[in-house]
């Protein structure tokens, strides 16, 4: 198997404190990585260290991030912003936080084309409408013309998927992606998941504390706690013989 994604002992510290310690974890093209935790475990975090977008208070003070094979701590920034958005592709939580709630959203699809892609408006609309029906939002024409503020959490999320469908990413970091979404919108978004992986080939990883995500979706699982990463396998070991004491208590607190 192809490694997209290699994470090695990264720690990450804000002051002297460390906040994620000594993490390794690898992900591979075409699967999904799962890492499952509680609140606070550092999830979030890491996400951010590996999209190199942590708080100000924050920093990396040791290890490597690398992109197939490309250590991405020491890009150039212009390299960087070139990965960002067009390979490496990051959907938040709160997809409304991604938004100019000024702008249109085929106005972000132009922004995000533009960046990454010599296209004339034709082919970047032709673009965003294809995107848009593949994460099944009706009518698409109009939907371009909204602002992200008339649109649902759940139709948010969808644009998001889409814009990094549109830009063909090749690694999704999905960052608690259903957990502001109703149950029907979860499973749309799950499904997207899925199809992506399916259809492109992609690597996601998906961050997440639900346990019923972690067994539809993950074909890897990493467990987070307090920071580390204490136990990594894949998906039928993680359910079937834990070997971490925490793993295992998250699994016994399901079947409670």
């Amino acid at each position: 198997m192809e490694k997209v994604l290699e994470v090695i002992d990264l720690t990450v510290k804000i002051g002297e404190k460390n906040i994620l310690t000594s993490i390794n974890l690898t992900a591979y093209k075409g699967r999904v990585l799962g890492i499952i935790g509680e609140s606070g475990s550092g999830k979030s975090m890491l996400c951010h260290a590996i999209m190199q977008t942590l708080p100000s208070f924050a920093h990396v003070s040791q290890g490597d991030v690398l992109y197939l094979q490309e250590n991405l701590l020491n890009v150039s920034a212009t390299k960087w912003r070139a990965y960002r958005g067009r390979h490496l592709s990051m959907i938040l939580q709160n997809p409304s936080a991604a938004f100019d709630h000024i702008q249109t959203i085929e106005s972000h699809f132009r922004e995000t084309l533009k960046a990454h892609f010599k296209l004339t408006k034709k082919e970047m609309r032709q673009i965003a409408l294809d995107a848009l029906k593949k994460v099944h939002l009706p009518q698409p024409e109009q939907l371009l013309s909204y602002y992200p503020f008339q649109l649902s959490g759940g139709m948010l999320q969808r644009v998001m998927i889409a814009l990094s469908m549109a830009i063909q990413a090749s690694l999704y970091i999905a960052d608690e992606p259903t957990t502001a979404l109703d149950t029907i919108n979860q499973k749309q978004v799950l499904t997207l998941f899925n199809q992506i992986r399916s259809e492109t080939d992609a690597t996601i990883l998906l961050v997440t504390h639900d346990l019923g995500v972690i067994a539809e979706l993950a074909d890897d699982v990493a467990v987070m706690y307090q920071g580390e990463i204490v136990e990594q396998a894949n998906v039928f070991d993680f359910f079937d013989a834990p070997q971490h004491p925490y793993t295992k208590k998250l699994l016994q607190a399901r079947m409670l």
